[in-house]
């Protein structure tokens, strides 16, 4: 007992359900997904156990972002910017508010961003596995003979933890091949590596060739990498556009315009003039817009 509130406690996607138990489970409205996210990214933690911890985490978020909210906008802030003190007591609520909720997006995308991640690293490969699978049946390889290959070499694929609990579940559980590939395909990050197995089911079932059903199957996922790559072009195009519109042109307009309104005089908008607006745009909504931009190139070449 001692020790496995020991591993709870270094555990940061275990250590709520000390404080929580299951209770926190028992009201979240979206288990079933956690589950399902959790099982397809392989993350070896009950869901009870995981929104426990969510639960606990955003508290602790909270307090501390609140916390560090009030001293900033006491303290510092007025230093810094000259902005209404009614704006200055709005700041702790509402990060407050931000933070809960980037915490619950982050706990509840966390493990569908870790499955997402495994997917594409076997979709990234599946031409040359699938090549490699239709090599070996061509041979006259058996299932079993294909996916124990796989679990020795198949870390260049990016498919050998798959491969290896296939070959567990086959030697040493005694299970059928056919219904451990099923289990398995449905449980993949993957759907292209689902199709695959379910084909590659299909086959077996109704006596096809397996090295024919392979080989057709590389040459579809050549074709996809094409139009995976045209897309991927035309996706870093658009970056770059919006790149040059919102972080070079969009400035240099924003600061002419407020330089121009500082000396005219009177309020922008907001009850804030323009050289109140100026720092916020240099210090707060630019860096943010660059931000933007980096994380859609990320999501876009992650996808590659």
């Amino acid at each position: 007992m001692a020790k496995e509130k020991k591993s709870l406690l270094f555990n940061p996607l275990t250590i709520g359900y000390l404080f929580f138990r299951d209770f926190p489970a028992r009201i979240f409205p979206w288990s079933e997904s956690i589950t399902s996210s959790l099982r397809k990214a392989e993350i070896r933690v009950s869901h009870v156990a995981y929104i426990s911890s969510m639960f606990f985490w955003t508290i602790i978020a909270a307090l501390l972002t609140y916390i560090g909210a009030s001293l900033l906008s006491t303290r510092l802030l007025p230093n810094l910017i000259n902005i209404p003190q009614a704006y200055m007591f709005l700041i702790p609520p509402l990060t407050t508010l931000l933070a809960i909720g980037i915490s619950v997006i982050f706990f509840f995308s966390y493990p569908s961003y870790v499955a997402n991640n495994k997917g594409r690293e076997i979709e990234r490969n599946l031409v040359y596995t699938s090549n490699y699978m239709a090599i070996m049946a061509n041979a006259g390889a058996t299932v079993e003979q294909i996916f124990e290959s796989l679990a020795t070499f198949g870390e260049i694929y990016g498919i050998r933890h798959v491969a290896r609990n296939i070959i567990r579940d086959v030697e040493l559980l005694g299970r059928d091949v056919i219904s451990v590939l099923d289990d398995i395909s449905k449980n993949s990050p993957s759907q292209e590596f689902t199709d695959l197995v379910q084909g590659f089911i299909a086959t077996i079932r109704t006596g096809g060739s397996l090295g024919s059903y392979l080989s057709i199957m590389a040459e579809e996922f050549i074709e996809n990498r094409r139009r995976m790559l045209a897309k991927l072009i035309d996706q870093l195009n658009l970056a770059g556009e919006i790149y040059v519109s919102a972080l070079v042109a969009l400035p240099i307009i924003m600061i002419t315009m407020f330089s121009i309104m500082g000396f005219i005089g009177g309020e922008v908008m907001g009850g804030l003039s323009s050289a109140q607006l100026m720092p916020l745009l240099i210090y707060v909504i630019i860096p943010f817009m660059g931000v933007g931009v980096l994380l859609y190139i990320d999501a876009v070449m992650a996808s590659w």
